[in-house]
């Protein structure tokens, strides 16, 4: 099996589960601003919000949008689908639900025990699409700081994955070579075609079991975090 030196692991939904803490946030928002005036329920919100939310990460990430267009539409649009419209009201959504995601400490099953494994043998780097302001919080608050060399963020530079001018940045700034380093991910266009574009190795990390209809295969694929070990 190759012998990897350096491995950039993604945050969101491959150590951090941002999945459950967004949403935990959001509904203590959803309460706190009272939102059962314009939606059915909770649920009804996100139903609105989460297509929208998708869409417009793809237009972030294509370098369509930039950080503060995402955000304001993003929570704008609830309200206007039910009619109405506030972007005072969303603005506050917006500042209060981002406030409190990074300190909810939510890890995905498995995560600490993994960089237990990990960190004695290899160099580790985060490397995210997510915002400054969140990403060291998230990791200060879930006790993940310690084990990585450092946060390579798009943010930095104004690229995302999966542009090949983030992973040859992160190669950059963190002195690896790409025949000995590897990505971990959940996405598998953002974190594991990026990574295959530019001839990094990847683990595609796919949680859900999600049919893979790309154009290629990964090099590795697991369907929990503890599978890793087989591989590193």
């Amino acid at each position: 099996m190759k012998k990897y030196k350096t491995l950039f692991i993604d945050l969101d939904d491959t150590l951090y589960d941002f999945s459950a803490a967004s949403r935990a946030s959001f509904r203590e928002t959803y309460d706190l601003l009272g939102y059962s005036r314009f939606f059915d329920s909770f649920d009804h919100f996100m139903q609105i919000y989460e297509p929208r939310n998708r869409e417009l990460w793809v237009l972030y990430g294509e370098g369509k949008i930039d950080k503060p267009t995402l955000n304001r539409l993003r929570y704008s649009h609830p309200l206007e689908v039910v009619g109405y419209p506030d972007e005072e009201l969303a603005a506050r959504f917006c500042k209060e639900a981002l406030g409190r995601i990074p300190q909810k400490n939510v890890l995905i099953p498995g995560a600490i025990e993994l960089l237990d494994y990990l960190y004695p043998k290899y160099e580790m780097f985060i490397l995210s699409n997510g915002f400054v302001e969140l990403q060291s919080r998230k990791m200060a608050t879930t006790g993940l700081t310690k084990y990585f060399k450092r946060l390579v963020l798009s943010d930095e530079i104004g690229i995302n994955k999966p542009d090949p001018r983030l992973f040859e940045y992160a190669l950059q700034v963190s002195g690896a070579h790409r025949e000995n380093s590897i990505m971990i991910g959940d996405m598998f266009e953002t974190d594991i075609a990026g990574a295959a574009g530019i001839g990094l190795d990847q683990i595609y990390f796919n949680r859900w079991n999600v049919e893979c209809t790309g154009t290629f295969e990964p090099t590795y694929t697991v369907n929990n975090l503890s599978e890793i070990r087989n591989i590193l």
